[in-house]
């Protein structure tokens, strides 16, 4: 049986797209197994996950969007990932108006088509707690970390660490609290560089939901204003807050498309 899909990349950022509306892949096709045999960059098509449109549960909607990690478990949401199924949405000319309402685990999320970006209104971050990870605790280092809700789980920690502690902790975070995790520093009154490690797939170049709890955690700290520009190992990501949601601006990327045979 075949598989066609399209891959796209935002930042870096990189999505096997399979479209579902109608089904493919035989009666037993698994996105989940799927993501773990072709997210794989030596043996498969190479990928942080895999994103499946599919029909919506209601009219309130105009597609239904599924994420799933490349070790085949299931994220809420992902902002470099919605871009990229935009991208796709229009590309393949399945909608005419300038904006596009996908329904996530996160909830609806409305994305507007800017010239050659994708508008996303990300909703209201929750600042969920504020806690220490102490030597005690067997880190071997002190943390201040901010855990920030933005549709799916981020612990975001600032300071002016090495590469090396971020390889060795983030990972360690990551797993014991169940969260994605973001080291941040801030460059600029308005710029932040950012390391993210994504639960289910490892370090990534970049995270859009991360932007957004750095970006919620560095207003909360008093840091910067209303807009920042977050720097990643990818790239680079507008956000800025209109009332109480945040909202992420960037582009998206066709890189290619085929099928496989499963």
């Amino acid at each position: 049986m075949k598989v066609w899909f399209s891959k796209y990349e935002a930042l870096g950022n990189d999505f096997i797209i399979i479209d579902l509306r109608v089904p493919q892949g035989g009666e037993n096709f698994s996105p989940y197994e799927f993501a773990k045999k072709y997210c794989e960059r030596r043996f498969g098509i190479g990928a942080d996950g895999v994103i499946t449109l599919e029909n919506p549960s209601s009219e309130e909607f105009d597609f239904k969007m599924r994420i799933i990690n490349s070790d085949g478990s299931e994220a809420e949401m992902s902002g470099n990932g919605i871009r990229c199924l935009a991208k796709y949405v229009y590309d393949m000319n399945l909608i005419s108006k300038d904006s596009v309402v996908f329904e996530t685990k996160a909830g609806p999320r409305v994305v507007k088509k800017i010239q050659d970006n994708f508008e996303v209104d990300m909703g209201k971050p929750k600042i969920k707690d504020k806690f220490f990870l102490r030597e005690g605790d067997n880190w071997g280092e002190k943390f201040e970390c901010i855990e920030v809700d933005v549709g799916n789980p981020h612990v975001v920690i600032f300071g002016d660490y090495p590469r090396e502690v971020f390889l060795s902790f983030a990972p360690q975070i990551s797993k014991s609290k169940n969260v994605n995790v973001e080291f941040a520093k801030i460059e600029d009154k308005n710029v932040i560089k950012v390391w993210v490690w994504e639960r289910g797939v490892g370090e990534t170049l970049a995270c859009g939901t991360g932007a957004v709890a750095v970006f919620a955690s560095a207003r909360e700290k008093k840091l910067i204003k209303n807009e920042a520009e977050i720097s990643f190992k990818g790239g680079k990501l507008k956000v800025k807050q209109k009332d109480e949601n945040v909202f992420i601006e960037g582009g998206a990327n066709f890189v290619f498309s085929g099928y496989v045979e499963i």
